[in-house]
């Protein structure tokens, strides 16, 4: 049987439409066509009759015809990473293995929780924002800093056995190894609790304890440093406050002392209520004697020797009140009088700088036991122990994992290259 080609011409666009439905279904179905074009288009199918037009420049499509680029991409992003990483993680992959440790940050603080039964009952609180704060030096270069000359840490990552894709390039930069550091070295808070969990992965099990004990070590550092500071901070204006008044009550203490010499008395104050007695004393003595000089008088017995005396006796109890009256109230700069306005304002600085000084003290004193209340401190409630199995690499999960991953980008490639074709029609 000889196989003609039915010719169409396409003369409005509604026949175009048609025929370019045609076409994708006998693309479809497996034939094949020839497209030429005098003068006029022509679409050619397969018929029963010999090519009865002189064909133009042609171009042939035949289903299987060309390079299968759909098998050949599936082989090349797929197949063959699959393929490699399942052998690179069966026989090369070095063994990783992993110390984990947990602790916590914690602060002191009074319990308010409870009714107050008793206010002096202390606790531990968590404190989530400085346990962030440990993470973030965790993860930072300054932890590297710190550990630098205590621990050989680039040699426990260069580590001769283990492979050449997962050890550390001896010759990369140190922002380049911080990258390495985060990926070998994690923690985590857990939110609720705030608790820190700090895993520490190498190609030897004493490396990964002895790496995440000293991180341990120098995270505890930290926060002793972090609690040192903040109670300097605010402690400082306390204690300068109380450094003032000190000077200010040792001034006082020593012009009430240099007073109390020059003056020769302790207290000018209980001197006058001493003298005041005593002028009590001499007044009734006074009022007794000019008493008998009276009765005296009226007997008409003053000639007698007794008179006289208390005529003597009378001039010298006189004589003794106008002394302690001038000691007490003279015009004199020493009279008690004036020691007493002296001394009463050296004693009222005394007792201001004081008060001042205790206040300060009992202020310093809160201040201080606010500060311990606030302290920070870690606890380490799960230390690192010997890792006995390797949980690193996951030699069969990883290469089913990159397989799936090839595969979806693949089919995604492959869907917006058949759209992209199909448009292209």
């Amino acid at each position: 049987m000889t196989n003609t080609i039915e010719t169409k011409t396409i003369e409005t666009p509604a026949d175009a439409e048609i025929l370019y439905g045609e076409i994708r279904e006998d693309n479809r179905r497996g034939g094949w066509m020839r497209l030429y074009d005098a003068g006029k288009r022509h679409l050619l199918r397969r018929g029963e009759s010999e090519i009865e037009h002189e064909p133009a420049e042609d171009v042939q499509t035949k289903a299987g015809d060309g390079p299968p680029w759909m098998f050949l991409s599936f082989l090349l992003m797929v197949i063959v990473p699959f393929v490699a990483a399942l052998v690179y993680f069966a026989f090369i992959a070095s063994d990783q293995y992993t110390a984990e440790a947990r602790f916590a940050v914690r602060s002191m603080a009074e319990d308010g929780s409870e009714e107050k039964v008793d206010a002096g009952i202390m606790n531990m609180q968590s404190a989530t924002q400085d346990a962030f704060v440990v993470t973030s030096f965790i993860h930072s270069s300054e932890i590297l800093k710190r550990l630098d000359g205590k621990i050989d840490y680039r040699a426990i990552f260069q580590h001769p056995d283990a492979d050449f894709l997962a050890r550390f390039d001896e010759g990369n930069s140190a922002e380049a190894f911080l990258k390495y550091w985060v990926k070998h070295v994690s923690a985590y808070i857990d939110g609720p609790s705030g608790i820190v969990t700090l895993k520490v992965q190498t190609f030897q099990p004493d490396d990964s304890v002895k790496l995440a004990q000293a991180i341990l070590d120098e995270s505890e550092k930290l926060v002793n440093e972090l609690t040192v500071r903040a109670r300097e901070d605010m402690m400082a204006s306390f204690r300068k406050e109380v450094e003032r008044t000190d000077r200010l009550y040792q001034e006082a203490l020593a012009k009430l002392k240099q007073f109390q010499q020059k003056s020769g008395l302790l207290s000018p104050e209980e001197q006058a209520k001493q003298k005041g007695v005593l002028m009590t004393g001499l007044l009734a003595s006074k009022l007794e004697i000019e008493s008998q000089l009276f009765v005296a008088r009226q007997a008409n017995k003053t000639d007698s020797p007794r008179y006289r005396q208390l005529l003597l006796t009378q001039q010298s109890l006189d004589d003794q009140i106008d002394k302690m009256g001038a000691q007490l109230t003279g015009d004199a700069d020493a009279s008690l009088a004036s020691m007493i306005t002296g001394f009463s304002a050296v004693e009222t600085d005394r007792l201001v700088a004081e008060k001042l000084y205790e206040a300060a003290r009992r202020n310093y004193d809160q201040a201080f036991a606010a500060a311990v209340r606030q302290a920070l401190y870690l606890t380490v409630f799960v230390r690192p122990a010997l890792p006995e199995e390797a949980l690193y690499p996951k030699r069969l999960l990883s290469p089913v994992l990159i397989f799936l991953g090839f595969l979806v980008t693949w089919a995604t490639l492959a869907l917006v290259w058949a759209s992209v074709e199909d448009h292209r029609l």
